[in-house]
């Protein structure tokens, strides 16, 4: 045989060998193939998504100070009630004081207003996010970009984010995610099908399941790459969106 010959083989083999590599790790949700399509929107989760808690609640702190208004918060049962309560209640406040407000009235306790104003300071002063460094990759992705959060407006807000994309909490769709109408208000407020939209979270259940049943395209964001074995798309970074809209 001769060298081009061979030359040619060997550059044939190394070029499929290539390909079967890309494909393996497209199978597997380590490199995310483009869509079959470009969407007409990208939308995002808020927290663990795209900002994290700057630094962690102490609780414990809280959790006696409540002790002064007879709240009583100890078993590991009421702190699990406790934190889903407070993320459903967070998400329907317009700021820190609104949200002490509708706490008390919650719990019915009616302490002095000085009390709840206690709270709402401790409240700001506890409960900070930051942006993910890689957030400034999609600030200029040219599609159309929204937040879907059970998180409160006027903390999104609070980190610029309404700049660049349409927000929509609780107050806007009235449901809380996995429900699946909390997923097609924001698609029906912006004339787009569920086909034409890409959804990127970092919760399986709460995020991306519930999506894609509607019929969205699917990306976890695993920065840590905690999950493996991903049932969707995974990236490790926001900046690689640019590779899975082609740009």
């Amino acid at each position: 045989m001769g060298n081009l010959t061979k030359s040619k083989i060997k550059i044939a083999g190394a070029s499929l060998a290539k390909k079967c590599t890309v494909r393996d790790r497209e199978i597997e949700g380590l490199t995310p193939s483009p869509p079959t399509m470009r969407p007409k929107l990208i939308l995002f989760d808020f927290s663990g998504t795209l900002a994290y808690l700057s630094k962690p609640v102490d609780f414990k702190r809280f959790f006696y100070s409540l002790k002064k208004f007879g709240i009583e918060i100890t078993t590991e049962e009421e702190i699990k009630a406790f934190a889903t309560f407070f993320a459903d209640l967070l998400g329907w406040a317009k700021d820190w004081l609104d949200f002490s407000e509708k706490f008390f009235e919650e719990y019915g306790e009616r302490p002095e207003r000085e009390m709840i104003k206690k709270l709402a300071r401790f409240l700001e002063k506890n409960v900070g996010f930051e942006l993910y460094e890689d957030v400034k990759e999609i600030f200029n992705l040219p599609v159309q970009k929204a937040i879907l959060s059970g998180n409160a407006r006027f903390v999104i807000e609070s980190l610029g984010l309404e700049k660049f994309a349409r927000i929509f909490t609780p107050k806007e769709t009235k449901f809380l995610k996995p429900d699946p109408r909390a997923f097609l208000i924001p698609l029906k407020k912006l004339k787009v099908k569920p086909k034409e939209t890409i959804i990127v979270g970092d919760e399986l259940e709460r995020d991306l399941i519930p999506a894609k049943n509607l019929g969205m395209e699917a990306i976890l964001i695993d920065r840590k790459n905690k999950i493996k074995k991903a049932p969707v798309k995974k990236i490790n970074s926001l900046a690689e969106l640019k590779q899975i809209l082609g740009l």
